[in-house]
């Protein structure tokens, strides 16, 4: 049911895999931190993460540098790897998620909230998505009615709950 396997990305699967390929190698490089610094530039919002995951501790510390890097910037991270999440507070702390990072535990069902570990509960920075089929889970996403875009709305950069229709 993953909408990485529809639309646009089913219709241009020749072009998008490679060049999602591309950017998951370049994770792995030197000057990743600093590339994604000067890409996001002055940006206020920023979405990480259009189709994909983390990859493994060292890409949300990765993340968590850029963030340091972009104060002025406010960024959103879906992920469903939850141990990524656990096993980053574990070796950084309960505070180590920058402050203008939001973290949302995605849902791994439709209409099933997501279970906040414990040793994540009350953490700043983290907070949960859902996915409904008729009755919201939270606040529900507006893009649905706004043509699939976000326009004014920066709800998912939020510490609240957000709930978005299964698409």
């Amino acid at each position: 049911m993953c909408y990485a396997d529809k639309g646009f990305y089913k219709m241009y699967a020749n072009n998008i895999k490679p060049a999602q390929f591309s950017r998951l190698d370049s994770i792995n490089g030197e000057f990743w931190v600093s590339g994604m610094v000067s890409h996001i530039g002055e940006d206020p919002f920023f979405r990480w993460h259009d189709s994909g995951d983390l990859q493994n501790l060292e890409h949300l510390e990765k993340i968590a540098a850029v963030c340091l890097a972009t104060p002025d910037t406010r960024h959103w991270l879906p992920t469903r790897e939850y141990g990524t999440i656990k096993e980053f507070i574990a070796k950084h702390g309960k505070n180590a998620v920058p402050k203008n990072l939001t973290i949302r535990l995605s849902a791994m069902y439709p209409d099933k909230p997501v279970q906040i570990p414990v040793s994540l509960q009350n953490v700043p920075g983290i907070t949960a998505s859902n996915v409904h089929t008729k009755n919201a889970i939270g606040t529900p996403c507006k893009a649905p009615q706004q043509n699939g875009a976000c326009l004014d709305c920066r709800e998912c950069w939020t510490d609240s709950v957000v709930s978005y229709a299964l698409h």
